[in-house]
């Protein structure tokens, strides 16, 4: 349909065919059969689906979902909106009827979010025990996975909080489920746009490290744990490299014309970076500057206007790769111009 693109996608842990994806009215699951290629379109002006493919309608049509995290080892996955992040399970192949799916769980976003702000980013720590959850006013909240009964849709407190930023954009976990990492903005070109939060340690010490990574504010964050740094991608298209050993910034290279909107870790000290501007490119941050690989255009970007001004996104701001993924080997994008994209390297 006209006006709708890809907000974000996540994969099954136990079934990578099986994808849920967020548009901007709900989420939906699509479970593909084997043989069908994952290049086929969903979302606006996009081809039918093979029969051989199951696609679920709306999971959650009352949830404007803006981010989407699966489960490291279960076919569980979250979906954040607005003041709140929901527990679903993968549906199940029932014969004859489709996919169907369960809300497990819900949380409520951390005391002090104003009314209309919404979850920016969702993770699972890396065993899946606990997740966070970071929402535009740069707020980070923890939780613990099975701390709502799944009997009963009362929407769970998070256990632990902190205002890291003025803005927040993302979040990633630093080799323990109660070291985070976001990125965002603090307010201005000289103030902090990375930190580094323990929940452990007491608020007026709880930030660890910070730096003001990027000027125009910090879009996504990635932790390569081979390498011990962090990858952060910012709104003025650069990408920084923040050395976590050594509290400092290691590289910082103009990546893309336009934000960086998403970034993935590969294998051997490389990465994906995914742009406004519908560009995929592939680095070596050992060597930055130069891509190893670039694939302009894989999605095609759109302008937010009067006339087609989606859900959730801001009038004259260009979209164009909103979300990406790396599952099983593959490079999973969604965009603005309502496709879902596999890439195989």
């Amino acid at each position: 349909r006209k006006g709708e693109f890809v907000r974000a996608v996540c994969a099954n842990s136990l079934n990578p065919l099986q994808l849920a994806y967020a548009l901007s009215r709900g989420v939906h699951q699509i479970e593909l059969a084997a043989e069908v290629d994952l290049s086929t379109a969903a979302g606006a002006g996009a081809p039918p689906l093979p029969p051989s493919a199951m696609q679920l309608s709306c999971t959650a049509p009352g949830v404007v979902a803006r981010c989407l995290c699966s489960h490291p080892r279960l076919p569980l996955y979250l979906a954040g909106s607005d003041g709140v992040v929901q527990c679903w399970q993968f549906g199940q192949s029932v014969q004859g009827l489709g996919l169907h799916d369960h809300l497990r769980a819900q949380y409520a976003l951390p005391v002090g979010t104003a009314s209309g702000h919404h979850a920016t980013s969702v993770r699972f720590s890396p065993c899946g025990e606990l997740f966070g959850c970071i929402d535009t006013t740069g707020r980070v909240g923890l939780w613990r996975l099975g701390g709502a009964r799944p009997d009963s849709l009362e929407r769970a407190p998070p256990y632990a909080q902190m205002r890291c930023l003025s803005r927040g954009a993302d979040l990633c976990f630093v080799d323990s489920p109660v070291v985070v990492a976001a990125a965002g903005s603090s307010g201005g070109a000289e103030e902090p746009s990375l930190c580094v939060w323990d929940a452990l340690l007491p608020p007026g010490r709880s930030v660890v490290a910070s730096c003001a990574a990027h000027p125009e504010g910090g879009v996504c964050v990635a932790y390569l744990p081979s390498e011990g740094v962090l990858l952060s991608g910012g709104a003025g298209g650069e990408v920084v490299v923040f050395d976590l050993r050594q509290r400092r910034l290691r590289h910082r290279w103009s990546a893309h014309a336009l934000g960086v909107r998403t970034l993935a870790c590969g294998d051997g000290g490389s990465c994906f970076t995914a742009s406004a501007d519908g560009d995929l490119k592939l680095w070596d941050i050992s060597r930055p500057g130069t891509p190893l690989a670039h694939w302009p255009r894989v999605h095609e970007p759109h302008t937010a206007s009067p006339l087609f001004h989606p859900v959730g996104t801001s009038i004259g701001r260009t979209y164009g790769v909103n979300c990406m993924i790396e599952e099983g080997g593959r490079l999973i994008t969604g965009g603005a111009d309502g496709r879902l994209l596999c890439h195989c390297f």
